[in-house]
């Protein structure tokens, strides 16, 4: 007992050490500048932060959500980017306990937190991201199908690589088939009331979004893809009505509500399917 609270507490503590490495590509892979160096600095003043204000949750608690030299707040994304990864890690943890199932669902969850907090503030995220997690997606499937094959099994419809292939091309297909009626439909909308567009308006979906579907077909299949694909807009329509009344935009961050569906599929995406067939 007391090994499984000190194993939960290690996942803990280091997927908040992980999100705070997460904040640092939040904030500057949309600028194209390196994860690596220079260490962490504050984005007003440009004073390295010292390693003990740097400690994930700590330090943001200490400096009162300041910086040390120059007084500016420091925006509460980084601290909750930091509890959001700490638990994910945990909660994976408890589910799936120390596999190659937890490095893998760690891996995109980490890769759903970037995407969407990137795109919170951009409208867009690098197209390499989803790159990154459809290549590391077909990896862990070719490993498991790899395995699988050692031990005997030959059956091609059971390899997870045939799996996460169909999802891929599914998840990149339909949306994309989607993307390319509904940009038609919303093109000829504004054409007929002759009404001025800002730019990306004309777009039903962002070829980030493809991108990020195909992703999540490689993790999560054909009828993973759908679900997410049906489910988001019910998380983005509160937000999409708010934003239309007060912003007169259709312009929203759509990746955070794919990936919220995206969690949800994860975890109760089975008992949805049972429950609609």
């Amino acid at each position: 007992m007391f090994l499984s609270y000190a194993y939960g507490i290690f996942i803990l503590l280091l997927g908040l050490c992980v999100g705070s490495f997460l904040n640092v590509c939040i904030y500057r892979l949309p600028k194209n500048e390196s994860i690596i160096k220079p260490r962490s600095f504050c984005p007003k003043c440009k004073v390295p932060v010292k390693w003990y204000d740097n400690i994930p949750l700590v330090g943001y608690i200490l400096l009162s959500g300041k910086c040390r030299d120059c007084g500016e707040k420091i925006s509460l994304r980084y601290p909750v980017v930091e509890l959001i990864t700490g638990a994910v890690f945990l909660t994976l943890y408890i589910v799936l306990g120390p596999s190659l199932g937890l490095a893998k669902y760690l891996f995109l969850f980490c890769l759903l937190i970037v995407v969407s907090f990137i795109d919170i503030d951009y409208h867009a995220i690098p197209a390499y991201l989803c790159l990154i997690g459809i290549i590391g997606g077909l990896v862990f499937s070719l490993g498991v199908s790899i395995k699988l094959f050692n031990q005997g099994i030959f059956d091609i419809k059971a390899m997870p690589i045939v799996f996460s292939l169909r999802g891929l091309i599914f998840g990149l297909g339909f949306t994309y088939l989607f993307k390319f009626f509904g940009d038609a439909f919303v093109d000829f909308y504004l054409n007929i009331r002759k009404k001025e567009s800002i730019e990306g308006e004309r777009e039903s979906l962002g070829l980030g979004d493809v991108d990020f579907m195909g992703m999540v077909g490689v993790f999560l299949g054909v009828k993973g893809a759908l679900l997410v694909f049906f489910i988001a807009p019910f998380f983005a329509v509160i937000y999409s009505i708010i934003a239309f009344i007060f912003k007169k935009s259709h312009l929203i961050p759509y990746l955070p509500y794919l990936s919220l569906a995206t969690i949800v599929v994860y975890f109760w995406g089975n008992k949805i399917l049972s429950f609609l067939f």
